[in-house]
């Protein structure tokens, strides 16, 4: 009889589970569960003869102990257990009876873990992937009976819709001799006529051994996805793809093959596959070749539209789909280019390969430095500034100086900017700068360039002449130079371009203005070029004085008083003598002059000596004297 009714539950299943009774170890009482999902509720169903229990004879029931449960309770036939754990339920009887125990298993309440498979023609295929149960029932809920399925690798079951759209499916575990209370999982899934077929959107090589893949799945579609290696035929199973948009490959050699890829959309109520298009990594190489660098790949160009390839930050280079190299050209010897390719398919998806980087080489001689301008300061240096042929990285540069035409001493700078900070005004110096770029190759010798060296003379009627050298650090030359005039609080006075002449005489009559400063500057004929500035000199003008040789105090309005005359007199004082060194006149003031009177008497006619001291605007100190003569005419 046992063996009937065990037979009969293992094919009904979960039918008796929901009816059996449980006898007691010692058969004194029944109950209706002993194993189930928490929380399970147990109920003591009946007091088997000729045992009682009731009223007038109580018994005691235990379910749980303290402190989780309430201990021993007379005449309690009904417990929910909410923790699962083993249990062992105890009823005590009276009159010496004693106990008797039953064990309840409370599992814990789970819910299934399964997947659903869209299939064509409305049809899914439902995969329960848990084994928390022995047995699996589900519900499609569209009024056709469930289906119980075992637990293990065959835990599956298909289902045709009568019309396609959303549907829910809903899956709860079972165990044998078990309450069927275990909470139900849910999923909803959209029955379809016709499985679309997928896209491989995008192909990363990640590193040397990964490769990412990126799909645009439909959710509930199982995809089998497909390798080949160096071919875009002989493809292998892969692995599945399910409920995923990404995937990475592992333990691939990118770096010395290719490989294809292709993802089926599979049909498990049918067993057919219908395969996406074909994409493929690149096994991409850079090199550095004399003035280039060479780009070259091996893939397979079905499907490919072109090429595009990503440079540091420069614009991108392309190629057709047939090609498979590329010369880049536009490379800077010792520089580090950084390349990706990027392979296009005609159905927008792209395979983007791993960076690849070269160093350019060249053995070219770089140009020579044609343009070097010279800038004099104002604190005994000379500041160099020079353009180089952009097509050449300078890896910095050696300058030479010559002092009064010996070449000796040697600097460096890192940049076109160089400082000489011993240069000194008064001594011919000249310069020559040579560099060398990142691959080691020298730059021949520049030309001899010399800072312009501006000189002055001051003539007897205070007018300046200036004179300067050529300036011959240019290329194309000098179109012209100009001459600026300053006074001494640094103010610009004037500007004169003087063509390509290599002097100017400043004879202006600025009686304002001692001292004067002047500079020229050298201005290139190619444009963009740093005019180049000489030293600055200060000229002093003389504070010259005039006077007349006689005088005639005869009071007719015509020379009748002696003046002394002068330029630039700060500070005047003017003393007159006769012959015997007897002081006639003295006076600070350079407007008054002697009139001939000593004393309140017109001195006689003779010659008398006058001596003046002066002190000019350029702060200086000047002793002046000379004759005159006074003559008497009536």
């Amino acid at each position: 009889m046992k063996l009937k009714i065990s037979i009969a539950f293992f094919l009904v299943g979960i039918t008796f589970a929901l009816h059996a009774q449980h006898n007691s170890k010692g058969g004194r009482f029944t109950v209706d569960q002993i194993k189930g999902c928490a929380p399970l509720t147990v109920n003591i169903t009946s007091i088997n003869a000729p045992y009682v229990c009731n009223g007038t004879t109580p018994c005691e029931m235990l379910f749980e102990s303290p402190p989780n449960g309430p201990g021993f309770e007379q005449l309690n036939y009904s417990y929910t257990y909410d923790t699962p754990g083993i249990y062992t339920i105890v009823v005590l009887f009276q009159a010496g009876v004693g106990t008797d125990e039953i064990t309840v298993e409370v599992l814990p309440n789970i819910q299934p873990e399964f997947e659903i498979y869209s299939c064509g023609s409305n049809a899914v295929q439902v995969k329960v992937t848990d084994t928390n149960y022995q047995q699996y029932v589900i519900d499609f809920n569209d009024a056709t009976p469930t289906v119980t399925v075992l637990s293990g690798n065959l835990a599956t079951a298909t289902h045709t819709f009568a019309s396609q759209g959303n549907k829910t499916i809903t899956v709860r575990g079972l165990n044998i001799g078990a309450d069927d209370n275990c909470n139900p999982a849910s999923k909803v899934v959209n029955a379809v006529p016709s499985l679309p077929v997928p896209t491989i959107t995008q192909l990363t090589v990640l590193n040397d051994r990964d490769i990412q893949l990126d799909f645009n799945n439909q959710n509930n579609v199982l995809y089998r996805l497909q390798i080949a290696q160096n071919s875009a035929a002989g493809f292998q199973n892969l692995q599945n793809v399910y409920e995923v948009s990404t995937t990475t490959i592992n333990n691939l050699r990118t770096d010395d093959n290719y490989y294809c890829f292709r993802l089926g959309v599979y049909d498990p109520c049918n067993n057919t596959t219908v395969y996406s298009n074909i994409i493929c990594s690149s096994n991409f190489d850079v090199t550095a070749q004399n003035n280039l660098n060479r780009l070259t790949w091996a893939t397979s160009s079905a499907g490919v539209s072109n090429y595009s390839f990503t440079k540091n930050s420069n614009p991108p280079l392309s190629a057709a789909s047939n090609a498979t190299s590329l010369n880049d050209p536009n490379v800077t010897c010792g520089v580090e280019y950084c390349y990706q390719q990027t392979t296009n398919y005609a159905n927008g998806s792209r395979s983007i390969s791993l960076s690849k980087c070269a160093t350019a080489i060249s053995t070219n001689t770089p140009t020579v430095v044609e343009n070097i301008s010279t800038i004099v300061g104002t604190d005994s240096d000379v500041t160099l500034q020079w353009t180089q042929d952009p097509a050449f990285v300078a890896d910095g540069y050696a300058i030479t100086k010559s002092v009064n035409g010996t070449f000796a001493s040697t600097d460096s700078s890192a940049t076109t900017t160089y400082t000489d900070a011993e240069y000194l005004n008064d001594v011919a110096s000249c310069y020559k700068i040579v560099y060398g770029d990142a691959c080691e190759n020298k730059s021949p010798v520049s030309l001899e360039v010399c800072p312009l060296q501006l000189m002055g003379t001051l003539q007897p009627n205070n007018s300046v002449t200036l004179t300067w050298g050529a300036y011959l650090g240019w290329k194309n030359g000098v179109d012209h130079y100009i001459v600026e005039k300053f006074n001494d609080q640094g103010q610009v006075l004037s500007t004169i371009n003087t063509g390509t002449a290599l002097t100017y005489t400043d004879n202006t009559q600025d009686l304002s203005s001692q001292v004067a400063m002047y500079r020229v500057t050298a201005v290139a004929n190619q444009a963009g070029i740093v005019s180049s500035v000489s030293n600055t000199i200060t000229i002093i003008k003389e504070p010259n004085l005039f006077y007349p040789t006689a005088f005639t105090p005869n009071a007719d309005g015509l020379n009748d008083i002696f003046n002394v005359f002068g330029q630039f007199i700060v500070t005047f004082e003017m003393r007159i003598f006769n012959r015997w060194g007897e002081m006639m006149y003295v006076t600070d003031d350079l407007e008054k002059g002697w009139d001939g009177y000593f004393k309140g008497t017109l001195m006689p006619e003779g010659t008398y000596v006058f001596r003046a001291t002066i002190t000019d605007e350029a702060g200086r100190t000047f002793d002046r004297s000379g004759t005159l003569v006074l003559l008497r005419k009536n």
